[in-house]
């Protein structure tokens, strides 16, 4: 008999007993019904709720958000309301809550029941938004208990009537039904060897029935599974070749097209000047269009291959003690006459007190000089403004130009890489596309952030922000001390830390956490001197370790963890641990925790948390 009507005979059987569950289907009807409707009045006041926020909030009308907050608490099923800010601060609230404190609550973005002895508490929170635009969120605590109250007498009339069914009708499936589930049960071993990538013979494969057909095709997909792989490693390694191939080919590019442009460049120069008068008005314009064009393709070429370094984490920060405003000074100077040939109103203003930063003075530079250099393209006998700032802990540089502007649609593309307004901006101005994409990758290397606001035909403002590393300045004259961490390149370090760091040891390291662009840097420094596995959430993190149990050390951003679930996985896995952290609530002691760095993180501090940990004595 097929295991098709086998199963229709088990369930014929099981049927039989279908109607001592009447009781129970009219409990758990009146249960779903009562449910239902508590869910329907807690969406519905959440939704009104949420839309009576809007204007108040939108406004800051804190008397209108009391007043809001203390009416909708009044109603009997309500217990407690806070409403935050897009700040997350507290505007308006009625908190009567009494088994959990404000502050816990507040800690937890997420929808909570509650139970304590016979009452039920739903707590929800929803974040209000005006279309895309964030404007804040609020918390509601709903008091359910009458409703739970109500389920629970149900459950008492109909429990020994359940009891009685459950054990009638799994009595029967296991005597019907055991058979088929030990067949189960060993297709389901094969399927997770299969899934393992193990070797394993499939089982009832000469049946006639469902089962041989189902057994014959995983015998197939094992097989499939296993040319798949081997044509993966295959791929893989023709992969690694080719991205192999392709630095080679930029590192011979550098030399090979560099310098005969270098060559070009310079003599086709020399020969514009026309010092001994052989060449005619032709012959003059005819070179001055070669050196131009051929400086152009300089450009060009230096742009792919900042690209390209910047891609494979081959870009080294030269950090020094630098005096800010005289870099700044520098650069205007050096852009005032190509403003003034361009007939532009140049406008600088550096606050006088902006200091020393560490930082890389090179780096800064084709930043800044980058976005100049656009604003001049695009914003000829306009005004050009250089702005620069201190800001909070970094330093604040704007580029603001009243030229032909950013349609709002573009605005989202322009720092991906050969991405321009349109075609024509190429064709117009000139340009890779690459230019934006490159400040973009630098400012993050340099600590900072870079910001856009445009409006089309009206003008455009770049911001950027550059970290003062003012832990390592030093104002005496700097003596640089270098240690050479992977071969030929080296990391500039104080000269305090020179004594203290010992000789470097790879470790292979698993990191977590959600947020790519500030472990950008970070994981490009450590892949040249260890084995770096990233994770963006607990899951991918645990199934990471449990395929490379090599691992010797994680370092975790707390952020995207509960402290739960932090706790458990320190206690859990046998390796060391660095924590970065942005609340000092989110983290714990532990002697697997050998560092706790608080954001924003100085890469130095791991870096040097790394050298410093002696392979013998910490087991790692």
């Amino acid at each position: 008999m097929s295991f098709r009507y086998r199963f229709i005979i088990s369930f014929v059987l099981l049927e039989i007993f279908f109607i001592l569950l009447i009781v129970s289907v009219n409990f758990i009807t009146i249960n779903n019904s009562s449910e239902k409707l508590i869910q329907e009045k807690i969406e519905s006041n959440i939704s009104f709720f949420d839309k009576m926020t809007h204007v108040p909030l939108s406004i800051y009308d804190l008397a209108s958000l009391d007043d809001l907050t203390n009416d909708t608490t009044d109603l009997e099923y309500i217990n407690s309301i806070v409403i935050l800010d897009n700040q997350n601060r507290v505007v308006s609230q009625s908190y009567n809550f009494k088994h959990l404190k404000q502050e816990e609550l507040l800690l937890t973005k997420k929808n909570q029941i509650l139970k304590q002895l016979d009452n039920t508490f739903v707590i929800r929170y929803q974040k209000i938004k005006n279309k895309d635009t964030p404007l804040g969120s609020f918390y509601i605590i709903f008091d359910t208990s009458d409703n739970s109250r109500f389920i629970n007498d149900n459950k008492r009339n109909t429990a020994f009537l359940i009891l009685f069914e459950i054990i009638i009708s799994t009595f029967l499936s296991y005597i019907i039904g055991n058979r088929l589930t030990n067949v189960l049960t060993k297709l389901s071993e094969v399927a997770a060897d299969i899934g393992d990538n193990k070797e394993t013979e499939i089982p009832f494969q000469n049946r006639k029935d469902e089962l041989g057909i189902l057994s014959k095709s995983m015998n197939q997909m094992q097989i499939d599974l296993k040319q798949r792989n081997e044509k993966l490693k295959k791929s893989t390694k023709e992969l690694i070749s080719a991205n192999k191939s392709k630095d080679d080919f930029l590192a011979n590019m550098s030399h090979e097209l560099k310098t005969p442009l270098n060559s070009i460049n310079v003599i086709s120069s020399v020969m514009m000047k026309n010092t001994k008068n052989t060449l005619d008005k032709d012959q003059v314009k005819n070179l001055s269009i070669i050196n131009n064009c051929g400086n152009d393709l300089l450009f060009l070429i230096n742009d792919v291959l900042d690209v390209s370094k910047l891609e494979a984490g081959k870009i080294q920060l030269v950090n020094e003690t630098l005096n800010f405003k005289t870099i700044m000074d520098n650069i205007y100077e050096m852009f005032n006459p190509q403003m003034e040939i361009n007939n532009i109103k140049f406008i600088y203003n550096c606050d006088n007190d902006i200091g020393f930063i560490f930082s890389d003075e090179q780096r800064i530079k084709q930043v800044v000089k980058n976005l100049l250099s656009n604003a001049v393209k695009f914003a000829p006998n306009g005004i050009i403004k250089l702005l620069v700032e201190n800001y909070q802990d970094n330093i604040k540089v704007i580029v603001e130009d009243n030229g032909i502007g950013i349609p709002a649609n573009k605005l989202v593309n322009i720092f991906d890489r050969f991405k321009q307004v349109d075609e024509s901006t190429t064709r117009n101005y000139g340009g890779t596309g690459l230019g934006l994409t490159i400040c973009k990758e630098l400012t993050h290397l340099l600590g900072g952030k870079i910001n856009v606001i445009s409006k089309e035909n009206e003008g455009t403002s770049f911001s950027i922000t550059i970290a003062r590393n003012s832990n390592n300045i030093n104002k005496e004259p700097i003596i640089e001390t270098q240690i050479d961490i992977n071969h030929s390149n080296k990391v500039n370090i104080p000269n305090e830390q020179k004594k203290t760091i010992p000789k470097v040891v790879s470790h292979r390291l698993l990191i977590l956490n959600n947020d790519p662009v500030s472990f950008f840097k970070l994981v490009i420094d450590l892949k040249k001197e260890h084995t770096v596995i990233q994770s963006n959430n607990t899951v991918n993190f645990l199934d990471d370790y449990k395929n490379n149990k090599d691992v010797n050390l994680a370092i975790i951003d707390t952020s995207c963890i509960d402290k739960i679930n932090l706790e458990k996985i320190i206690h859990k896995l046998p390796i060391k641990f660095i924590l970065i952290y942005s609340m000092r609530l989110d983290i714990f002691e532990n002697e697997k925790i050998i560092q706790k760095i608080k954001k924003p993180f100085k890469i130095e501090e791991i870096l040097l948390t790394l050298t410093q940990i002696k392979e013998s004595h910490e087991q790692i």
